[in-house]
Order: structure tokens, then sequence, then C-alpha cells
């Protein structure tokens, strides 16, 4: 019933870059419609994931995780998503604060590298990882928990029906994502020149900068360069 989890992904370059172009596209033109709210769960989970996960691997506490939703409270905070943590140390904070720009790069690169190995399952299995934490992290439990009655939904139209052919609709999501953290590295990039070079004093570059005395600057560069570095490894990686 799961043998399309382990089935190779055939790769639709054309279909790949037509949905990120798009995504891009519709993020920059209607930055605040409801579907991108949606759209936008996979990569602001990796964002503030990657936070948490680095404050509590250098010994920081993760005390919630929060993917914002609601147009309104996006308005209101300027925030999409946030993690609550307790830091213990300069180190520690430096550590949460970056991982939240590293982290996605590198599952875009896993992702990829889980197609050209032919373990996409890998892949599969590291978002399950990641949804169990935030499950059991987020203070919201309804997003979560409606997600997972979809999972459980597909799970049991799986068991009912195995002979339906998923291994298009795998190749299909396992693409789309792709395409979407593709583009997102792309947005992710535009937003931190936005930020940079409007002199928002709330950005992570700002507050890293707070605390190494290392200029803002520098963590721009570094994100741009990881974030541009990520995409053209990723597309290298394609073709």
């Amino acid at each position: 019933m799961l043998d399309f989890l382990i089935s190779p992904i055939t790769i639709n370059m054309p279909f790949i870059i037509i949905i990120a172009a798009f995504y891009v596209l519709i993020n920059i033109r209607f930055h605040h419609h409801f579907l991108l709210r949606w759209i936008h769960f996979i990569p602001i989970l990796l964002h503030e994931f990657g936070h948490a996960i680095f404050c509590q691997l250098t010994g920081g506490h993760v005390k919630d995780i929060v993917v914002v939703t609601s147009r309104r409270e996006r308005n209101m905070t300027e925030r999409t998503g946030f993690a609550i943590t307790a830091t213990r140390g300069k180190f520690n904070q430096f550590m949460t604060l970056i991982g939240g720009y590293l982290f996605p790069p590198i599952i875009l690169l896993i992702s990829i590298l889980c197609i050209n190995y032919r373990y996409p399952v890998i892949f599969w299995f590291i978002l399950m990882l990641i949804f169990i934490y935030y499950l059991f992290k987020t203070s919201r439990k309804w997003l979560p928990f409606a997600i997972l009655i979809i999972i459980l939904t597909f799970s049991y139209f799986m068991w009912r029906q195995p002979a339906y052919q998923y291994d298009l609709l795998n190749d299909f999501i396992y693409q789309l994502m792709i395409a979407v953290l593709l583009a997102d590295t792309l947005l992710t990039s535009r937003t931190l020149t936005q930020v940079y070079f409007n002199g928002h004093p709330g950005w992570d570059g700002a507050a890293l900068s707070r605390l190494t005395r290392i200029p803002a600057f520098i963590y721009y560069f570094f994100f741009i360069i990881v974030n541009i570095g990520s995409l053209y490894l990723a597309l290298w990686l394609l073709f």
C-alpha cells in the first residue's frame, strides 16, 4: 500500500520551474491572498522549526511554535510565524537566531538529494518528524489537528483503495513542494533585502548584530549567500 513512498520520483523540470515562477509572482502581486496563507505553511514551519531545533540542540528550551494563518493577526504583528524560546547564553541565542535561515535551504537540498539517491521516503520521514514536533510544541493545536485529520483520511482511502495509482500523486506533491521551497528561497532573499535596506530594527540580522557586535550587513550577505548558494546547488542537482 505504501510502495509509492519508496518508488523513484520522476522529475519534470518545466513543471517545477513554472510552479516556482507562478508562486513567486503570486506572492509579489497578491501577498495577502487567503490561499497563500495556507501554501506558506510549509516554508514558515520550516523557518520556525529551524529556530526551535537549533535552540534545543544547543541547550535552550522551546515553549511554543506558531504558524500565523489569520490575515488580521499577520497585519497587526507583521509576523507570519514565531517560535517562543528560552535561551541559555550567547551561543545558544546566536544559534537560535541563525537556525531559522539555515534550516529551509538544508531541507531543500535534502529533498533533491533524496530524489537523486532514490530515497524519497527519507524526505517524507523528516517532514513527519518535523510535523510531530510542531504538533507537540504548538499552543494552537487546531491547525496541526486539522492537517492530521486530512492525513488520516487520506491514509484510510489508501487502505480502502490499494490499487489506486498513488505514484503519480506522490510525484506531483513532491515536485510541488520542491517548487515552493525553491520559490521561497528567492522570496526570503527579497524579504531580507527589504528589511535590511529599510532599516527594520526587529529583523534577526539586527538582533544578531546587537548580540555579536558584528555589523548587520555581514549577516545580511551571509543569509543571501546561503539562499542563493542553495538555490544554485539545488538547480544544479536537478539538472
